[in-house]
C-alpha cells in the first residue's frame, strides 16, 4: 500500500512538472505571437506613380532593424532602412520614378542583432510613371529616422563631388567601429547621398576625407542612447556635426515594443559646424553604455532558467522516490 501511495506521489510531481514546461511553452510562443509585419498601403494590385509613403507595421523580437525592398523577378531592389520598430505608421518613403515601369513586390525584411534576417513578402504593385527611363536621382530621403531604443543613430551624409571615406571608432572598449565609403553628390541631385549608422551610447573619433582632396575634417562626440545626430560633409575641408530630432511618427504610430518615441514636439536643428583643426567638439553628455545584440528576448531568460530548474526537480524525486522504492522491496524480500 505505502509503494502505491509513494508511487503516485512521484507521478503527480512529474505531471506537475511537465504541466510548468507546458506553460513556459506556452509563454514564449505568446511573446513570438506580438510579432507583426504588415503593409496597409500601397494595396495588393494597386499602382502607383511618383513620390508614395509605405505604411504599416514591423516589430518583432530581438529587433535591430528592417529593410525595404522592391522585388522584380529574382532581383531584390534596395529602398530603405529603419532602426526602430513601427505599428501603424510610416515604414520608408520611395521615389517610385527612379525604378522602370513594371511589376514588383515589396518585400520587408527583419534582421536581427546575429545578422539572420526573414524575408516577409507584401502585396503586389504596379509602377507608372511613363518617364521612358527613370530618374538617375531620388527627390526624397527614403530611410526614416526614428530614435532607437538604447542605442544611437547617426546619419552620415556626403554632400560633395568627391567619394567621402568616413571613419569611427571609440576609445572605449565594446563600441562600434567602421569605415563608410559614401557616393558623390550629383550636381542635379536635390539628396545627398547618405548612411545610416547604429552606434553603442560611447565615445567616437574619426575622420571625413574626399576622394582626391588634399585635406579632410577630423570630429569627436559622444553619442547619447536614444538620440539621432547628422553628420554632413560638404567638401574642402568642413564637417558639420549636431544632434536633430529625427522624423516626426505618425499620430497612429504606437512604437512598438522596443522603441522610444519622444513625448514632447519636436523642434527642428541644425548641424554645427566643425572646424577641421578642431579635433574634440562634444555635443552631449555620455549615456549608459548598453550593447543592444546582448540583451535577451523578452520573457526568454527567465522561462529557460524556470525549465532547468523544472526538469531538475523533477529528476531528484524521481530518484528519491526510485531509491526509497527499491529499499523497501528489498526488504520484503529479505
Amino acid at each position: 500500500m505505502m509503494n502505491n501511495t509513494l508511487g503516485r506521489w512521484i507521478f503527480a510531481a512529474l505531471l506537475a512538472g511537465l504541466g510548468l514546461l507546458g506553460s513556459t511553452h506556452n509563454f514564449q510562443a505568446s511573446a513570438q505571437e506580438a510579432e507583426i509585419t504588415s503593409i496597409t498601403s500601397p494595396t495588393e494590385g494597386e499602382t502607383v506613380t511618383g513620390l508614395i509613403t509605405v505604411t504599416g507595421a514591423v516589430d518583432f523580437e530581438d529587433f535591430l532593424k528592417y529593410e525595404v525592398f522592391l522585388k522584380s523577378g529574382d532581383q531584390l531592389a534596395w529602398a530603405a532602412t529603419v532602426y526602430a520598430p513601427v505599428v501603424n505608421g510610416n515604414l520608408a518613403r520611395i521615389d517610385t520614378r527612379t525604378y522602370l515601369d513594371g511589376v514588383y513586390q515589396l518585400v520587408i525584411r527583419r534582421v536581427n542583432p546575429d545578422s539572420n534576417y526573414t524575408d516577409v513578402v507584401g502585396p503586389t504593385i504596379s509602377i507608372e510613371n511613363g518617364l521612358g527611363s527613370p530618374l538617375p536621382h531620388p527627390e526624397i530621403e527614403s530611410s526614416y529616422l526614428y530614435a532607437p531604443e538604447g542605442a544611437a543613430l547617426a546619419r552620415v551624409k556626403n554632400c560633395s563631388g568627391n567619394n567621402l571615406e568616413f571613419d569611427y571608432v571609440s576609445p572605449d572598449g565594446f563600441c562600434s567601429a567602421g569605415n563608410l565609403w559614401i557616393m558623390p553628390k550629383a550636381e542635379d541631385s536635390p539628396v545627398c547621398p547618405s548612411e545610416d549608422i547604429l552606434l553603442t551610447p560611447c565615445e567616437y573619433r574619426g575622420s571625413a576625407i574626399g576622394q582626391g582632396e588634399e585635406r579632410g575634417a577630423t570630429y569627436s562626440f559622444v553619442a547619447e542612447a536614444g538620440k539621432i545626430y547628422q553628420i554632413d560633409y560638404p567638401g574642402g575641408g568642413q564637417l558639420y556635426l549636431g544632434e536633430i530630432p529625427g522624423d516626426e511618427r505618425a499620430s497612429s504610430d504606437t512604437g512598438g515594443l522596443t522603441s522610444s518615441i519622444p513625448t514632447q514636439p519636436q523642434t527642428a536643428a541644425q548641424p554645427t559646424p566643425v572646424p577641421s583643426n578642431q579635433s574634440n567638439v562634444t555635443t552631449t553628455k555620455a549615456g549608459p553604455v548598453v550593447e543592444p545584440d546582448v540583451l535577451p528576448v523578452s520573457g526568454q531568460g527567465q522561462a529557460s532558467n524556470l525549465t532547468f530548474i523544472v526538469g531538475g526537480i523533477s529528476l531528484i524525486l524521481l530518484l528519491i522516490g526510485g531509491g526509497v522504492i527499491a529499499v523497501r522491496n528489498r526488504r520484503v524480500t529479505a
